[in-house]
């Protein structure tokens, strides 16, 4: 399967992305609750945090959106694991932070091969904006088994805090990723 990288700045695009997180949302079983209590406007999910990111995607060959993330920054919302979440916050410097979120990856491509290919390459992007943005740390508010899945993938997040319901999502871990350390565990993306 080929993909396509790259960030979203078209509005027509990022409509799309809406539309996409809504279809895994709607069907994949830990978001049920999600799913039943939230209204979406038009089938498509967006949240207060949408602005204040930067988003990426993948597409195949047909155009077809296969895979989101979003980094939010400088949000005046504050960030979706601090404002559902409980755990010790005050280790992080405001400026310096952000979230990633939304690391949706179509229900035909989540095998090994596929997977990878695409969390190496959205990994990429998510660095070099990191860098730029001066984010030395990001929340996000992950399951365990994600947890396990991204260090495979030298995504090193690290647990700050009780496993916890985090509003509708369900069941999460409050985490954080060091940028410095994804660099480390990945040095070909210095050179990206």
């Amino acid at each position: 399967m080929n993909f396509s990288f790259f960030e979203v700045k078209d509005g027509e695009m990022l409509e799309k992305v809406f539309a996409f997180r809504y279809n895994v949302i709607r069907d994949t079983p830990v978001y049920k609750d999600y799913f039943r209590e939230t209204s979406f406007l038009n089938y498509k999910e967006r949240d207060i945090y949408d602005p204040f990111s930067v988003h990426f995607a993948a597409i195949d060959e047909k155009n077809n959106i296969c895979a989101t993330v979003r980094l939010i920054h400088n949000s005046p919302h504050g960030y979706p694991t601090e404002n559902g979440m409980i755990f010790d916050r005050s280790m992080f410097e405001r400026e310096h932070l952000g979230e990633i979120s939304r690391i949706f990856i179509d229900a035909k491509h989540r095998n090994l091969r596929s997977t990878k290919v695409i969390i190496q390459e959205l990994k990429k992007l998510l660095y070099d904006r990191m860098t730029a943005l001066d984010i030395e740390y990001s929340y996000g508010a992950l399951e365990a088994h994600f947890i396990r899945l991204l260090k495979m993938y030298k995504m090193r997040y690290e647990v700050i805090g009780e496993k916890q319901l985090q509003g509708k999502m369900g069941l999460r871990l409050p985490c954080i990723l060091y940028t410095k350390q994804l660099g480390i565990d990945n040095p070909e993306l210095i050179s990206f």
